[in-house]
């Protein structure tokens, strides 16, 4: 498989796979094929695959009611598919996500798929159906096949997509990756108050979130759990990317506020700040986020280094973006006017304002 990923992966990179038909058979063909799918077989690689039970108020002539591709355990002799798969072009998942879950969400209406994947071949999402509720609250996991570690694509793959998996042992499977990332999403709700607390008293980070987590949240997990689960950040860069060691006299630093969160790296020799991966941008914005701002961001958007989150109640941000001041990038984040020195706090919690190069010139 890792041999197959990183093909892939040249290819994408390469510009090669140009409209959904690639994807749908020369990318996402040649994965199920590896995972144990006969693509050969069209009783098991079932393309435009005709949901039998689509709720009927809903049918329309612009909505067709097929899967792009339905796998099923054709040796079974059953007509319920483990697997259905959407797919659209490369790079399209971002502006298209909303519209493929509510596609997959009607597909799963009354007969549910064991997993569901929606991919434009650079971003899978999958997700469990029968966790029941909105469709987007099933995702369980998550990967980029750009820019995540192969080790970890490939792994994700074979356990819930190999073909000898299913169904039960990659349901399990499943399920136990959509309840991790339900702990995960609680420990970072909690991760930076817990991270300034021990800073200011010395005491043991995971015992206060521990505390922490059952007194805001009502949940108690185990101090070994808190542990394993401390970094792992969520699928679709819900969390921040952590900046790197600061090379030279770089800072590094973070906004925890409006319910968004964002990591930078500050130079105070340039006065630049690099906003890093992942990190979070308000939807909505207040009056005075006007002229250059906006329409920055407007570009952002279109380009798609901009896009929304799994809830569509918040932007993150695709890659590094360089900020010729802090103000700038700390307005982008929160969407109102900022002073940068103060909004952005270093490791320690403190402002940015102290690593400043006062009286510069």
């Amino acid at each position: 498989m890792k041999e197959v990923i990183e093909s892939v992966r040249k290819m994408l990179s390469d510009g090669l796979f140009s409209d959904e038909q690639h994807v749908r058979f020369s990318l996402v063909g040649r994965i199920c094929q590896k995972l144990g799918w006969n693509v050969w077989n069209p009783a098991e690689f079932y393309t435009e695959y005709p949901v039998k039970k689509y709720p009927p108020q809903e049918l329309t002539t612009e909505l067709r009611g097929r899967v792009d591709v339905a796998l099923f355990l054709a040796d079974k002799r059953t007509d319920k598919a483990e697997v259905f798969i959407e797919v659209k072009s490369p790079g399209k998942l971002p502006y298209e996500l909303p519209s493929g879950e509510a596609q997959l969400q009607r597909y799963n209406y009354w007969d549910k798929a064991a997993i569901c994947i929606l991919t434009d071949g650079i971003t899978w999402r999958f997700y469990l159906p029968s966790e029941g509720g909105p469709f987007d609250g099933t995702l369980f996991n998550e990967f980029n096949i750009l820019d995540d570690r192969v080790d970890f694509i490939c792994q994700t793959l074979d356990k819930v997509l190999r073909r000898e998996n299913f169904r039960k042992q990659a349901v399990q499977t499943a399920s136990d990756m959509y309840e991790e990332l339900g702990k995960i999403r609680l420990i970072n709700k909690v991760k930076q108050k817990a991270t300034q607390i021990a800073s200011d008293t010395g005491m043991d980070i995971y015992l206060i979130a521990k505390q922490l987590l059952i007194q805001t949240e009502h949940t108690d997990l185990k101090i070994e759990e808190i542990v394993e689960l401390w970094e792992r950040t969520l699928p679709g860069g819900s969390a921040p990317t952590p900046p790197p060691p600061p090379p030279g006299d770089k800072v590094s630093v973070f906004i925890n506020k409006k319910s968004v969160k964002a990591s930078g790296l500050f130079n105070p020799n340039t006065n630049q700040l690099v906003l890093c991966k992942n990190s979070e941008i308000v939807m909505n914005h207040s009056q005075s986020f006007d002229g250059a701002y906006l329409e920055g961001k407007i570009q952002m958007i279109d380009s798609g280094t901009l896009y929304l989150n799994s809830t569509q109640d918040k932007y993150i941000l695709r890659q590094d973006v360089t900020f010729k001041s802090p103000s700038a990038a700390s307005r982008l984040v929160l969407g109102r006017s900022s002073n940068g020195f103060t909004d952005w706090l270093d490791s320690q919690g403190r402002p940015l304002d102290r690593h400043r190069i006062k009286n510069r010139g």
